[in-house]
């Protein structure tokens, strides 16, 4: 083989050399591990002939043309392996490019110092000084600790936008000094220039890589942190939801507890006043004072229902509304027994009669009319299963019409409202289906009552809001 069939073939080997070399490195860049070995083979076989083909291009046309043609075929087989688009592709493909230039005329400059000392003056021993050298020199670049997993800030389709670019812009000058220096008839001065240029965009080129690597992990535990302090806000919220739901349990409880507590009171101070065991706990002269002032008013003996809790709790309502001047009346019709058999727990029933009677009692005391009237019904009305309750005391706020079933609401804290009832009148009514309809009849007057709460246990579990003021209603919704 003559000297210029050796030179081409040297030529040749090189070409492949770096092409192999650079698009190994597209892929350490973004970090593919390919384990399919029949693909690789395929790969590094459709690269060894776009080499022939640059190869080929450059003798006829340039380096430069033959740079761009390789860049495009190589981006063309990356994009196609990795399943990336051409854009991405080419973008890895040109920052490759330039570092592989890089490190290949790293290799052949210090493949002077074995030449020398070996003294390896044939082209074929310079040749696999120059390759073993490369080879050192990716795997060295490679296991730097910053490299060994790629360049992540391009393995995000290139989301770091502005050191993405840059780096883009400085691996084209690199590639552009590069051809002008393969390009350039050999004149020193001229070479030294280009070398030099090269030298400095190749500092830069690394500067930025670093930097980038180093704002790209700070981003990274910044968003590390951040998303850590969401979800421990998230935690937070969902604790304080939970705390918030225990204490809205609580205070229905409690609110039970007391209408209770309150009705059983009632019923001991009753068998206290007419007992002698008022007498032996000294209580006999203090009860005797409010048995004296209920007296005073006239009070209508209640129908039986003939379930002690209910029949206590209405009674302790009865003395409630005597205490302020209130006339309260109780109609029953059918078998209350059924009812609370079949259509709502008796504990239920007394705590809503209880809540209703309440609201009612407040609602008439912050009336100025001097009809003060509650009527409940009981048991079956309209062939239903109900609990009608009627009050001649002011309307329902707007805000409190608004709130209902949805948070505690009152505007009477003063006179005991808690707005509890109501939630408590909300949950038996979606416990049981039962069906709420508010009738506002008009404003107080004294023929009239002004409102009703209508209960119907007909498994609908609907409420609606009938109104002499709808219109307001409507608007405020």
């Amino acid at each position: 083989m003559n000297n210029d069939a050796q030179i081409q073939l040297i030529q040749m080997l090189i070409n492949i050399l770096k092409i192999c070399g650079t698009y190994y490195l597209s892929t350490k860049i973004v970090n593919i591990l390919e384990h399919n070995i029949y693909k690789k083979i395929i790969t590094y076989v459709i690269i060894i002939f776009i080499s022939v083909i640059c190869k080929v291009i450059r003798d006829s046309n340039g380096f430069l043309n033959s740079t761009i043609i390789l860049a495009f075929l190589l981006s063309i087989t990356f994009s196609i392996n990795t399943k990336n688009d051409e854009g991405y592709s080419l973008c890895i493909t040109v920052i490759s490019l330039s570092i592989n230039y890089i490190l290949y005329y790293m290799a052949i400059c210090i493949s002077y110092v074995p030449n020398i000392i070996l003294g390896i003056n044939d082209i074929y021993g310079r040749f696999i000084v120059v390759a073993i050298l490369y080879a050192i020199i990716v795997c060295l670049f490679l296991k730097i600790k910053r490299f060994k997993q790629g360049f992540t800030f391009v393995q995000k389709k290139l989301s770091n936008d502005y050191f993405n670019v840059l780096i883009l812009n400085i691996s084209i000058t690199i590639l552009f000094l590069i051809t002008l220096i393969v390009s350039t008839e050999f004149e020193f001065e001229t070479i030294k220039n280009y070398g030099m240029a090269l030298i400095f965009f190749a500092i830069i080129m690394f500067i930025t890589i670093q930097k980038s690597l180093k704002l790209y992990y700070k981003q990274k535990m910044l968003v590390k942190d951040l998303n850590e302090t969401k979800e421990e806000l998230e935690n937070k919220k969902k604790e304080v939801e939970e705390l918030e739901k225990e204490n809205l349990n609580f205070s229905k409880i409690s609110h039970s507890i007391a209408h209770k507590q309150k009705a059983l009171e009632y019923k001991l101070n009753t068998l206290m006043v007419n007992s002698e065991v008022g007498e032996e706990l000294d209580l006999k002269d203090r009860l005797e004072d409010i048995t004296k002032e209920l007296k005073q008013e006239t009070v209508i003996e209640l129908g039986k229902t003939d379930i002690p809790e209910i029949d206590d709790m209405l009674a302790y309502m009865q003395s409630e509304c005597v205490k302020s001047k209130i006339d309260f009346q109780l109609q029953l019709s059918g078998n209350i027994h059924h009812m609370v058999n079949n259509y709502i727990d008796k504990d239920k029933l007394e705590i809503l009669l209880a809540d209703l009677i309440k609201n009612a009692i407040i609602a008439i005391n912050y009336s100025e009319n001097t009809n003060k009237s509650i009527l409940v019904r009981l048991g079956i009305i309209e062939g239903i299963y109900s609990l009608y309750v009627y009050d001649s005391g002011i309307e329902f706020e707007l805000e409190t019409l608004e709130n209902l079933g949805i948070k505690p609401s009152t505007t009477h804290g003063d006179n005991g409202g808690t707005g509890m009832g109501m939630m408590n009148t909300f949950d038996t009514l979606k416990q049981y289906k039962a069906s709420m309809t508010i009738h506002e009849y008009g404003k107080p007057s004294k023929d009239n009552f002004t409102k009703l709460i209508q209960i119907a246990f007909d498994n609908k579990n609907e409420f609606k809001i009938s109104s002499y003021r709808q219109d307001k209603i409507n608007k405020k919704k």
